[in-house]
């Protein structure tokens, strides 16, 4: 198959676009450049001049592409309901044909996104990750100034190697006396392995607030990562396995605490066709999945109780803001911790450049777009800003690293936990 022949699935989608312009101030690529083939409108007319043989699709246009972060902040802007995310990620299918008839393409291609998803691989990077935090290297680098003479790049992902919590959360059932019921926790690839302390305080939190907790040992990765590079068929395989599997568990409602893979697991039903067998499936699997923070809103009985004297701001992670529509609840969750002073982060609806793997397949605009995002740091005073999405933790942490700046990240999480649990002690 062509570039051509996989838009050619979505083209009611590229010609909904008018071209009005709305999604440029959205658009954090565009954003840092000013540069219109940047935008979501620009990429949609490559598409369209694609599907009219006005073009065919080179190197060229397929870097265009590559630059969208997919975080989606064009669709709630679209007066026309575009749903870019169908688009871009039918362009990028269409780039890996092309692509993999190159031998060694296949073969890198296939090796970087079996190992991000694996769970051993990733324990092992938290391993050395940790190792490498406690033996402060990066502190010994920067004091010999030998990071002043490392290439950009290499440099750039130094100071991204994020700090580890805690050794990986493993799978089991967390009960209690009691409970209101069963639900299950989606732990996903990176979260589990780099933030196991943050995931265990979660399962604690909901322990705590009445309900039993299942993380369930065969699980795989939900698949966003395989979608946003194009991986069609390995998306929909990994799809399969987590439908049937979570279909047949008996719990009352899937939660995630990784908004990528909540937009993924809530949206599986675009990979398959309407009314068919696991089309169905996918949308039964939907209308029990529900991102974290939706669940605690709905369910919490009692505030928490401990007073925690921070002033805090939040930065919503984009699939959670601009495809599960989550907006106020992780707000409204910190405003109910006794002693927070909110203050609410500038631009927050633009992306931070984490985008899944984007700050380590696009370095340079992964930094653009983040240098962007600290300057608004700059501009209030805080001492927590609070996320949503593991990528955001790494990415912000980074960033406020390459500033050498004090201001803590937590997941919203992280703090209700604080202020229930280690409120008793």
């Amino acid at each position: 198959m062509t570039v051509k022949s996989y838009i050619e699935k979505v083209k009611d989608e590229v010609y909904k676009c008018v071209h009005c312009g709305f999604c440029l101030t959205s658009c954090p690529t565009y954003l840092v450049s000013g540069q219109e083939l940047e935008s979501p409108r620009g990429r949609i007319s490559l598409m369209k001049a694609t599907l009219e043989s006005q073009i065919e699709p080179d190197e060229k246009t397929f870097q265009h592409w590559d630059r969208c972060i997919q975080c989606r902040a064009c669709e709630p802007a679209c007066p026309s309901g575009v749903k870019y995310g169908m688009l871009i990620e039918s362009a990028k299918n269409g780039m890996k044909e092309v692509k993999s008839n190159s031998f060694s393409y296949r073969f890198i291609f296939n090796l970087i996104i079996n190992l991000s998803i694996s769970k051993w691989f990733i324990n092992l990077n938290s391993t050395i990750f940790r190792i490498y935090n406690n033996l402060k290297i990066s502190s010994i680098l920067y004091m010999l100034k030998i990071s002043r003479i490392l290439p950009s790049k290499l440099s750039q992902l130094e100071t991204m190697i994020p700090k580890v919590y805690g050794s990986p959360l493993k799978s089991g059932q967390f009960l209690i006396d009691n409970s209101k019921f069963k639900i299950a926790l989606f732990r996903g690839c990176i979260m589990p392995g780099i933030h196991g302390d943050n995931m265990r305080n979660t399962v604690k939190l909901l322990n705590y607030l009445g309900f039993d907790v299942e993380v369930v040992a065969s699980e795989v990765c939900c698949g966003s990562i395989s979608s946003h590079n194009g991986d069609l068929e390995n998306t929909i395989k990994l799809a399969k396995h987590n439908i049937d599997l979570f279909l047949d568990d008996e719990f009352k409602y899937l939660l995630i605490s990784s908004a990528g893979c909540g937009t993924r697991i809530k949206e599986y039903y675009h990979l398959f066709d309407e009314n068919s067998e696991y089309w169905m499936k996918s949308k039964s699997l939907k209308d029990k999945t529900l991102d974290i923070y939706e669940f605690l809103y709905q369910n919490i009985d009692q505030k928490p109780n401990r007073v925690i004297n921070k002033t805090v701001s939040y930065q919503p992670a984009c699939h959670l803001l601009n495809t599960q529509k989550v907006i106020d609840e992780p707000i409204e969750l910190i405003k109910m911790i006794p002693g927070i002073k909110f203050v609410e982060l500038p631009s927050s609806n633009i992306c931070c450049g984490a985008g899944g793997a984007y700050s380590i397949t696009q370095p340079i605009w992964s930094k653009k777009v983040l240098d962007k995002k600290m300057n608004e740091f700059n501009s209030i005073k805080i001492d927590v800003m609070t996320v949503s999405n593991p990528g955001c933790f790494i990415q912000l942490q980074g960033g406020l690293k390459m500033l050498e700046l004090h201001t803590e990240i937590m997941y919203v999480t992280d703090l209700l936990y604080y202020s229930y649990i280690e409120g008793e002690n």
